[in-house]
């Protein structure tokens, strides 16, 4: 995948000692809306930014990490959540692309990093890691991957979806970073993709019939039959720009609290 694998321990003194300042950003945070009746309930939240975790509830704890990055500057917060120090709330449109769209529209930087508010494990090393590695991935749209051992072996009580394949059993992470002025040219394409997702006629006639079969191959025969760089190569033709998987040694990257199960996994004995 051309990612360096490094100990964190010593990718962290790398980055404080020897790294270039990295390109000014903007930060985009997706919150969401309202919360099932039974989660209000036990966490007395009434949005998904607002549950706890912890000494504070979620969206302060991305706005926390996201505040110690020092090539982040503007924190855009969209969807319903208190405002606050250190970012801008904006309400939310329709839809998750169209919170998208509007971060991409309101970012004043080309470089613009996406977090979703249920990270409470969000860490500014995480972070600080995905975001130099995407500028330095040559591609103009990344996603973060995380290995499933290391979310199974930080966060033991929670289940995870995961996918097999030649680089190993993966799990998706919550970060994503694009360039914006090719984001917004090709977010109508993005949007066919997101439409598809729950057709599986269409979502093949948009990703190819070839590397669908692989994929459920891949999942039920052998991992080998696909690869995350087969997968890159497709979605960069959908997309019409280079695309990167991330691949992050931070399991809170992949750890979000997006559902009354997991977040009582969570609270502490």
């Amino acid at each position: 995948m051309g990612v360096l694998w490094v100990d964190n321990d010593v990718f962290n003194y790398l980055c404080m000692v020897h790294s270039p300042p990295m390109t000014p950003t903007t930060a985009i945070i997706l919150a969401g809306g309202a919360i099932d009746a039974a989660w209000q309930q036990q966490t007395g939240a009434r949005t998904r930014a607002e549950v706890p975790v912890g000494d504070a509830p979620m969206y302060l704890h991305v706005v926390r990490a996201l505040r110690q990055v020092d090539a982040i500057g503007d924190i855009l917060l969209i969807g319903d959540a208190p405002a606050g120090e250190g970012y801008t709330t904006l309400p939310p449109r329709d839809s998750l692309l169209e919170n998208v769209r509007l971060g991409l529209e309101r970012s004043p930087t080309d470089s613009v990093l996406f977090a979703t508010v249920d990270l409470p494990f969000l860490t500014p090393e995480s972070v600080r890691f995905f975001l130099q590695e995407s500028l330095a991935s040559g591609a103009a749209l990344t996603y973060a991957v995380v290995p499933a051992d290391l979310c199974r072996e930080r966060f033991p009580q929670l289940k995870r979806t995961t996918v097999r394949l030649r680089e190993g059993e993966l799990t998706g992470g919550n970060l994503f970073w694009a360039q914006r002025a090719v984001a917004l040219r090709e977010l109508h394409r993005l949007e066919a993709l997101y439409r598809a997702r729950k057709q599986p006629i269409r979502l093949a006639l948009h990703i190819g019939v070839g590397l669908l079969i692989r994929f459920l191959l891949a999942q039920y025969l052998s991992p080998r039959l696909l690869s995350v760089e087969q997968i890159e190569r497709r979605v960069a033709r959908i997309l019409h720009a280079p695309v990167k998987a991330i691949l992050t040694p931070y399991p809170e990257v992949g750890t979000d609290i997006d559902r009354l199960e997991h977040w009582l996994a969570v609270q502490s004995p």
